[in-house]
């Protein structure tokens, strides 16, 4: 199969042509708003230069990418743009609208790289079953693997591995499935969730992560609580970011 991505041990939009992409993603996503001369105003950009990345004639380049990346992120609320498409209460918002919206997981994907460009991320894992499309995007736009966890085990080229802890003071022992490729190499994975995970899952992820000789390098939630978060053993050099904080 031909190589269509540059491998590389970095998260950085820099290296590969994905990594830019989501930088045109995002360019066509505010193109619906506003007209040329708005966007070359927000961006920095000639109009010429940005007729030819939204018609695909052109991909920015390395500089170009980041600088287009950053301005438009500047010109996005996206805590506002979050809250106007969440339902439910304060405490357990659904996100199902948030995280199935395409141009919203754009956005996102975005809003991710940008957040933790220049880290050595080897892949992607996905924490729960909303987080899985936007975990995909940014595992397919920078060619790096994707680990999901999941009810129960799945037979694939890879590992299933238990994930076993206990909620409510101990009375009830829960399980997931932390399913991972088949990979011997020690990996820099970058969580991504729509909520933060309860911290009995979280820990006893760790836990197996560590016992692995993997390591998370950081973790990014759509919504966390502030009561989990202080429950979590988060090692120092891990990297949390959020959008809401409830």
């Amino acid at each position: 199969m031909a190589k269509v991505f540059k491998r590389t041990n970095r998260l950085t939009l820099n290296l590969d042509e994905g990594g830019r992409l989501i930088a045109v993603d995002l360019l066509k996503i505010l193109k619906s708003k506003y007209n040329y001369r708005k966007l070359s105003t927000i961006t920095g950009f000639p109009v010429s230069t940005l007729t030819r990345y939204l018609t695909g004639r052109t991909i920015p380049k390395r500089s170009r990418a980041e600088k287009l990346l950053k301005n438009l992120l500047a010109d996005i609320n996206i805590s506002s743009l979050i809250a106007q498409n969440i339902e439910g209460g304060e405490d357990y918002p659904d996100l199902s609208r948030v995280m199935l919206d395409p141009n919203i997981i754009k956005v996102l994907g975005a809003h991710v790289l940008n957040e933790f460009m220049g880290m050595k991320v080897t892949s992607f894992l996905s924490l729960d079953l909303l987080s899985i499309p936007l975990a995909s995007y940014l595992s397919t736009a920078t060619s790096r693997p994707l680990h999901i966890i999941a009810n129960e085990p799945i037979a694939f080229n890879g590992e299933s591995i238990p994930i076993i802890f206990t909620e409510h003071g101990g009375m009830h022992a829960k399980s997931y499935w932390l399913v991972l490729r088949g990979n011997r190499r020690r990996e820099s994975i970058l969580a991504i969730a729509s909520h933060s995970p309860t911290p009995p899952f979280f820990n006893s992820l760790m836990d197996t992560l560590t016992r692995l000789k993997h390591e998370l390098v950081g973790i990014f939630m759509v919504s966390a609580r502030e009561a989990h978060l202080k429950k979590m053993n988060l090692p120092p050099t891990l990297k949390r970011s959020y959008i809401l904080l409830c």
